[in-house]
């Protein structure tokens, strides 16, 4: 097995200076009297201070921060830390009304600067905006929720990558509260932008990968994995001997991040929330011909209606329906030839964007073959049969148990968080509950955050999971469809565990229905571990009660739902 060898970049990061990951005792009320305007009535959180502190001092900061501890706030007074002339703020798209709102309450209390502008992340992203950056030439770019430019593939983070390498002083401030979901690449070329050459990762993209084959938890090929070698000089002896090396290096690498100037995180301190935190699971039944069709889907990769399935990612996607009920088809199904042009074609893109520095999306690629720099052989055959076939995706129902389970359970005020926009929108035929799903609006018009307390609502996962201040008015959850990763766990849950709620303790069932319920729990718990290992941030996984089956008991589980 290779090992991770000692290199002139390891010896930077480990010449980097540390410091306490805590703010200094009256920071907070010094830059809380610099910032202020003469009227103002708030004060900063100590890790707000330290935040702005170190962005002043750097030129910049990484802050994975938790839900909760004010990264708004930093995001806007940034600009007047660094006398930014042209800052640009980056966000999802639902989250602009939002801060759009906080803004104009916040400057009542704070001397947030005017001329701070908003993109989304996914205006970013158009073909149309490909020189936007270039034209604005944005001399600060501030990123909430940065998590959105881990996809080194994406063309939102190529565009940032391209002008990050293209204008390097420029000063950029990464916000997230959930840092990392599978890996260290997730956020390295992220720290690099935020710190320059003070990051404490390596410098370029291959020694980082080195670094991942040996820290990350799951690799795609175990073949590549290399032994910890000199990133043992990050970690305590004591851990070596107590936990073997892998951890130890993990937690090692943990520390030297959160000890790095420019480098706030709530791992250490932070606000804490007062309630307390409980996950159970939640089993329902299911009828025999919905234990048919997992049997069919299962042996035989059929779905209830006869649709063969050619990849296992689609077992995956159709159990999960199953377990609520349903299945989605597409009515009618696609013709054989339209089915493989479109594979050929999206194949064709995969393979280009996964070599080329300059393209950065599917529309960049089609403009590229008609001025003739690339093949135009599968375009020509894409765009000749594309508009024959409109895809019309149709719910066809078998089953309640789910439906009834849920309606059940929000006989107490809740919110149930869907995956799927049938379900949300059948339980609310059902229940009489509104359904919020995009940008976090109901049928009606009324927004999430406007919905009257004392009740039950269901609430689209997609839209709502992130920037959504819900722990005034819930306290207990339903997750239909539990998710895989950590970081998703994170967002969800801290919708209603998060500072200002006043419930002793916030509930949050979840539906155990199908085997991959049951893997997708499996692997969060995984990646929540992994996570406060490598870079020591703790899951709110972490910190619940559970009240989860043990693995024996789910062993004695019979039946093809539980069959992978």
């Amino acid at each position: 097995m290779q090992q991770i060898r000692e290199t002139e970049d390891m010896r930077r990061i480990l010449a980097l200076p540390r410091r306490e990951p805590i703010a200094p005792a009256g920071l907070a009320h010094v830059l809380t009297e610099f910032l202020k305007t003469p009227t103002g009535t708030m004060s900063l959180f100590p890790l707000q201070a330290l935040a702005l502190h170190d962005i002043g001092i750097c030129g910049g900061a990484f802050l994975p921060l938790d839900v909760g501890e004010g990264k708004t706030l930093i995001s806007l007074l940034a600009p007047s830390i660094l006398n930014a002339e042209r800052p640009l703020l980056l966000l999802k798209a639902h989250l602009i009304t939002k801060t759009s709102r906080e803004r104009a309450e916040l400057a009542k209390h704070w001397r947030i600067p005017n001329n701070i502008r908003m993109m989304s992340y996914q205006m970013l992203g158009l073909v149309q905006s490909a020189t936007e950056l270039d034209l604005y030439k944005p001399d600060l770019i501030i990123c909430d929720e940065v998590q959105s430019l881990k996809n080194r593939k994406a063309a939102v983070t190529r565009r940032v990558a391209r002008y990050m390498h293209h204008h390097p002083e420029t000063k950029f401030v990464a916000m997230t509260g959930t840092i990392m979901r599978r890996s260290i690449r997730d956020f390295a070329h992220v720290l690099r932008w935020s710190l320059k050459d003070r990051a404490p990762v390596p410098a370029t993209d291959a020694e980082t990968e080195d670094w991942a084959n040996a820290l990350d938890e799951q690799l795609d090929n175990e073949f590549a994995r290399f032994a910890p070698g000199a990133l043992l000089r990050l970690a305590d002896p004591e851990d070596i001997s107590a936990l073997g090396e892998l951890p130890a290096a993990r937690r090692g690498f943990g520390r030297r991040l959160r000890e790095t100037e420019g480098v706030v995180c709530s791992a250490e301190t932070g606000t804490k929330v007062s309630a307390k935190l409980k996950i159970r699971a939640l089993r329902y039944d299911l009828s025999e011909p919905t234990i048919e069709h997992f049997r069919k889907l299962r042996e035989a990769w059929i779905t209830p209606d006869g649709w063969e399935l050619w990849e296992a990612s689609q077992i995956w996607q159709h159990a999960r329906e199953l377990a609520l009920g349903f299945h989605q088809v597409w009515d009618p199904r696609p013709p054989a030839p339209w089915r493989e042009a479109r594979r050929k074609w999206f194949s064709f893109v995969r393979e280009v964007l996964s070599r080329s520095r300059t393209l950065d999306s599917p529309e960049h690629v089609a403009l590229a073959c008609d001025a003739g720099k690339l093949p135009g052989q599968p375009l020509d055959e894409w765009r000749a049969i594309k508009d024959t076939f409109a895809p019309n995706p149709v719910p066809v129902w078998h089953d309640d148990g789910a439906l009834h389970a849920a309606a059940a359970w929000m006989r107490e005020p809740g919110i149930v968080w869907v995956e799927h926009i049938p379900f949300g929108q059948r339980l609310s035929e059902l229940t009489g509950a509104k359904y919020y799903g995009a940008d976090g609006l109901a049928a009606d018009g009324e927004f999430i955050d406007d919905a009257p307390e004392g009740r039950s609502i269901i609430a689209s996962v997609k839209a709502n999971r992130e920037g959504r201040n819900l722990q005034k008015k819930w306290c207990r959850n339903l997750v239909t469809t539990p998710a895989e990763g950590a970081d998703l766990w994170q967002q969800l849950i801290g919708r209603t565990h998060r500072t200002g709620q006043r419930a002793p303790v916030v509930v949050v069932d979840v539906f155990a229905g199908c085997a991959e319920h049951v893997r997708a729990w499996r692997k969060a718990n995984a990646g929540a571990l992994s996570i406060r290992d490598t870079v020591g941030t703790q899951s709110k996984l972490l910190l619940a009660d559970i009240e989860w089956p043990s693995e024996d008991e789910i062993a004695t589980w019979s039946g093809p739902r539980w069959q992978p």
